[in-house]
């Protein structure tokens, strides 16, 4: 029978654990090219600092002009999508004399929007809101925030084009000049010139 020396036993028995130890690193670690699930934190740019520390996404702000009814009339930040009724909250509240029902209180805000909360003691009622008001009166039609019979009250716009005007809105945001009107279907320069005094974006 063969017999190994001291010597070759030892050898033997050091191979022996060496193959044990290979087969139990193969299964506690993972193979390679592996992520390990368990440990792997992605961080999302715009909600990292650089640093890897978590931080909030930053915020888009807008900044309004609160006038009229209200209690502290001024200039406010909002959040970017924040409504009108808002825009109240942030002024501090309407006052006693407010006329709610003559604004939208949902209507969406932009940037640099003047916001008038109008008061009971008005003079001029919402039907009259239309081209008579703003000829006598010299109050412009506001084309980013008039509704469809508002705009069919200036000369030229009939409802079709009003219709067109409140998709251009709807589909490319608030005008940013007077100007712009003349991108909207059916609209031109002569037309154009026929609104310039009448017509405003603020």
């Amino acid at each position: 029978m063969f017999k190994l020396t001291p010597k070759e036993q030892k050898l033997v028995i050091l191979l022996a654990l060496l193959l044990v130890l290979g087969i139990v690193l193969r299964f506690a670690l993972p193979a390679h090219g592996e992520k390990n699930t368990d440990m792997d934190i992605t961080f999302n740019p715009e909600h990292s600092n650089g640093n890897g520390d978590l931080v909030p996404a930053e915020e888009k702000m807008i900044i309004i002009h609160v006038t009229g009814a209200v209690d502290k009339p001024g200039v406010y930040i909002l959040d970017e999508g924040s409504r009108v009724f808002q825009a109240i909250e942030k002024a501090g509240g309407h006052t006693d004399d407010a006329d709610l029902e003559r604004i939208n209180l949902a209507e969406p805000l932009y940037d640099g929007q003047p916001v008038y909360v109008p008061r009971k003691s008005d003079t001029v009622s919402p039907q009259a809101e239309g081209s008579s008001f703003s000829a006598v009166q010299g109050v412009r039609v506001n084309i980013n925030r008039a509704n469809k019979s508002q705009l069919e009250s200036l000369p030229g716009i009939g409802a079709v084009k009003a219709q067109s005007i409140l998709d251009y809105r709807e589909k490319n945001g608030p005008f940013h000049s007077v100007d712009e009107i003349v991108k909207v279907t059916g609209i031109g320069d002569k037309t154009l010139e026929g609104l310039r005094d009448l017509i405003t974006i603020y």
